[in-house]
């Protein structure tokens, strides 16, 4: 009885944090309607820059309810992930992200309490100048009216990327890349009991199962795994 009240409170204090946002954003889409950032005709809604014929034709795959990927990481979706990543175009993270929540939303399962982006190494920070799947995770926890946490993780190793690596490799060099920020951070988790970690793409799942692990270790209840993409 009281899991199912506490539900019900938080469906409540979701709602009244959404209300308003999806009538500014209404507002907005009715001043400034959104384009496809593929073809450019008109947004297939007032949240996603994509027209609805663009965002059919997206290579869509099958997702579980705790490890969650959205699309295969193929032509348009890897393009317009590097182009966010390398070329800063940061719109995109708006399309990504709201991909993703729908996605989840479609699943549907329980929704985690807070969202929790992979974090970027400081250096990479600052070469890059910002951390896409903390972007990610701003639009989809925007659209589900889920919070998400920017100082909850950090990442103790500059690692090399992954992308050269194969699938031991990948799993050497996450292992011990990631810590708790401080200790409020790990009350924090606790607090949520239930939370999703964020990135933009999984290939072998080294670094969410890593995080994962670090989670749960920390006291986490329950700890999903969401991607908007997947490498093969």
């Amino acid at each position: 009885m009281f899991g199912r009240w506490q539900g019900i409170v938080n469906q409540w204090g979701r709602s009244r944090l959404t209300v308003p946002r999806a009538l500014s954003r209404l507002l907005a889409a009715t001043v400034f309607p959104p384009r496809c950032c593929l073809c450019g005709f008109e947004g297939a809604s007032p949240d996603l820059d994509l027209c609805a014929i663009c965002r059919e034709d997206l290579p869509w795959r099958e997702s579980g309810v705790t490890e969650v990927v959205a699309l295969r990481y193929e032509d348009p979706v890897d393009r317009l992930i590097r182009e966010l990543k390398y070329h800063g175009h940061i719109a995109h993270a708006r399309v990504l992200g709201v991909l993703l929540a729908q996605r989840v939303q479609e699943t549907g399962g329980e929704l985690p309490c807070l969202l929790v982006p992979v974090p970027l190494h400081p250096a990479r920070l600052r070469e890059r100048g910002f951390n896409q799947a903390f972007a990610i995770a701003r639009h989809a926890g925007r659209v589900l009216g889920i919070p998400y946490a920017r100082h909850t993780l950090r990442r103790v190793r500059d690692t090399p990327s992954q992308t050269t690596l194969d699938v031991a490799q990948r799993h050497r060099n996450v292992h011990d890349a990631f810590a708790l920020a401080d200790a409020n951070a790990g009350q924090r988790l606790r607090d949520a009991g239930h939370v999703a970690i964020v990135d933009d793409v999984m290939t072998t799942g080294s670094t969410l199962r890593e995080l994962r692990a670090l989670l749960l270790d920390a006291g986490v209840s329950r700890v999903d795994l969401w991607a908007v993409a997947q490498a093969t």
